[in-house]
């Protein structure tokens, strides 16, 4: 058994295919110091790590709130606060995949370049963080990665990559090309990405994700994933077998539709029945969801 401050620290690695040229690195309850030369262009989200971050020459102090940028091939040196632990996660970009980000981001732009090596962030780069990490799982479809992965780009190009504050690009050709947006979503199937939707309308990625987010009140992948819980209760409702409807509505298998769908119509099935959610086996969870009565 590990004692000592290293006891409960968790270290891992995150890749997904839909998204080439990004990796994830989680730091759990690290109490240790950290020597790194970093391979892509990558930014430190803090969640509960302090202390001081030596790079080009500067110390920087880091905590929570604040991110911390660093560029490729270039060494750091990170040291936490006397007897703390702490949390972060770190998003690493290969310099070919943002350079990729910002050329659809301004057309004319050159080889990106940190604007800064620490900078408080805001709230909405910080929610931009939360969903990008909590959708890069395996059970997470390439459009919902995707989408997170160009919303908090987006960001990342506002408040970090460059100094322009200002949107460059024009939303009324981008809202026309949602229809065609949600047509594909409704008829090609659920493995389609980002990229192709962006292309079948006509747009960059960045132009796509606001546009059809402003026009339907969802994010591509949410919109998805509605279309795809109403067709699976549909099909449950007809009488279709629960592990066939997860195959053929995207889902990884019945305990992936339940963790999806539960938390929508639980309000609801409370109303109908005093049933604890805990208790209920897979099958009738999916009984409960579809409406469906034996």
């Amino acid at each position: 058994m590990t004692d000592g401050p290293h006891a409960r620290e968790r270290i891992g690695y995150r890749r997904s295919a839909a998204l080439p040229g990004v990796e994830v690195l989680d730091a759990d309850h690290s109490p240790r110091a950290w020597r790194e030369v970093s391979d892509g262009f990558a930014v430190t989200f803090i969640k509960t790590w302090r202390g001081q971050v030596y790079y080009r020459g500067r110390s920087h102090a880091v905590e929570p709130g604040v991110a911390f940028c660093n560029h490729h091939g270039e060494a750091f040196a990170a040291t936490p606060n006397a007897g703390t632990v702490g949390s972060f996660h770190v998003l690493i970009v290969k310099p070919e995949t943002l350079t990729e980000w910002l050329s659809e981001y301004q057309p004319n732009a050159v080889s990106p370049h940190w604007r800064v090596v620490t900078e408080r962030i805001s709230g909405q780069l910080t929610k931009a963080f939360h969903g990008f990490f909590a959708s890069f799982e395996p059970e997470a479809s390439s459009l919902q990665v995707q989408s997170a992965a160009a919303a908090l780009s987006d960001l990342l190009i506002r408040e970090l990559l460059t100094d322009s504050r200002t949107d460059p690009l024009h939303e009324g050709p981008a809202l026309r090309g949602t229809a065609r947006m949600r047509e594909c979503l409704l008829e090609e199937g659920f493995d389609i990405d980002l990229q192709t939707l962006a292309q079948r309308a006509g747009l960059s990625r960045f132009q796509a994700l606001r546009a059809f987010k402003r026009r339907y009140g969802l994010p591509p992948h949410a919109y998805q994933l509605c279309v795809r819980v109403q067709r699976a209760k549909g099909m449950l409702r007809d009488g279709a077998a629960p592990a066939d409807v997860a195959a053929h509505c995207g889902f990884v298998d019945q305990s992936h539709f339940i963790r999806v769908q539960f938390p929508i119509c639980r309000e609801k099935t409370k109303r109908n029945r005093s049933v604890s959610a805990r208790g209920l086996k897979v099958g009738a969870q999916f009984r409960q969801i579809s409406g469906y009565q034996t």
